[in-house]
């Protein structure tokens, strides 16, 4: 790596050291159709099963780990490129409502944030098998940033930690889910609009002669999709993604096409920044692997070998028989 390495971590630590700065945005997902429930909590409690989720992001593979200038007097380190896991579960309850868990870890250069959150959904039935579930999220958001391995340009900044510093705030998100079995030559339309830190809480990193805060502004999502039958065994499912925050405004276009309900090869183009290769194996009705790979687009593939993403999702349903119970005779004066 050469010396634009060096300024890239500098203006990383900059920004998070500033006496106001605002949070990272969102990390973001090329799997996204599968993980709804972390950007949107309406999502809970979707469809008649209940689901387990795990998804691993590891993003921009070679950019950061070890240290710049290894081997001189003053090595700088690189911190850890954006890494990412997620948890999900979410379950009905009963017709009119759901619940989700979600759990994110998000690492990113020295920083660490860790989330875990309960998702409520109220699912509205609507006319012609249509559904609107309004949803609502509280989390609570936990960040540490490793100040051992920050090197201040002057040594003893007090601007800058020394030690490992730690803080946290509470966190909301609102959710709209909309889904229709079948729309026009379309089927099992969908439609999302969330927005998550609602509250737009703080964090607040304090050490000995300094301290510093982070506050999480809103963001905002907007993802939609359906299926189209192209034949009897090929399925097209077209999505689409729109992510705003206060910088910027971001797209993600998805096309999948499915073999048989089982096999799934797309593609991802999100403008600007990677192009995406998606796969995915539905194995029988419960079990779902997923995978895909960004490939940079953005200057960053200069320190890049792309973007990894694995998923695995488990559904089951559960079956109730009903209690039958037997007649039981009622005896009136009139009938005797």
């Amino acid at each position: 790596m050469n010396n634009s390495f060096t300024r890239i971590v500098f203006v990383i630590i900059a920004f998070t050291c500033s006496r106001f700065v605002y949070a990272q945005q969102d990390p973001q997902y090329s799997q996204f159709m599968h993980n709804k429930l972390t950007y949107n909590p309406a999502f809970a409690g979707n469809g008649d099963k209940f689901c387990a989720t795990l998804l691993q992001r590891t993003q921009w593979v070679g950019f950061g780990g070890g240290n710049e200038m290894a081997g001189t007097a003053n090595p700088v380190p690189r911190g850890t490129a954006p890494t990412n896991l997620v948890g999900s579960f979410s379950a009905p309850i009963g017709k009119r409502f759901g619940l989700g868990l979600n759990i994110l870890r998000d690492e990113l250069g020295f920083e660490l944030s860790v989330v875990p959150s309960v998702s409520i959904a109220y699912k509205q039935p609507l006319k012609n098998d249509a559904q609107l579930a309004i949803g609502f999220n509280a989390g609570l958001m936990q960040k540490s940033l490793d100040g051992d391995k920050l090197k201040a340009l002057e040594p003893g900044d007090p601007k800058i930690p020394s030690a490992m510093v730690k803080g946290n705030a509470t966190d909301f998100g609102f959710g709209l889910y909309y889904t229709k079995p079948q729309l026009s030559v379309f089927d099992n339309f969908y439609a999302g609009l969330s927005a998550t830190h609602l509250n737009q809480s703080k964090v607040t990193y304090e050490w000995n002669g300094g301290g510093r805060e982070v506050q999480n502004v809103m963001h905002y999502y907007f993802v939609a999709g359906a299926e189209y039958n192209l034949s009897s065994t090929i399925t097209l499912q077209p999505n689409i993604l729109v992510k705003k925050d206060p910088a910027k405004i971001q797209t993600d276009l998805n096309c999948y096409a499915i073999w048989n309900q089982k096999i799934r090869g797309g593609l991802t183009w999100r403008p600007m920044d990677a192009v995406s290769v998606l796969a995915g194996y539905q194995m029988g009705n419960n079990l779902y692997v997923g995978y895909s790979y960004d490939l940079t687009t953005s200057r960053i593939l200069t320190y890049s070998a792309g973007s990894h993403e694995f998923l695995i999702r488990y559904c089951f349903g559960i079956k109730y028989t009903p209690v039958v119970r037997p007649p039981v005779p009622v005896l009136t004066p009139r009938f005797m």
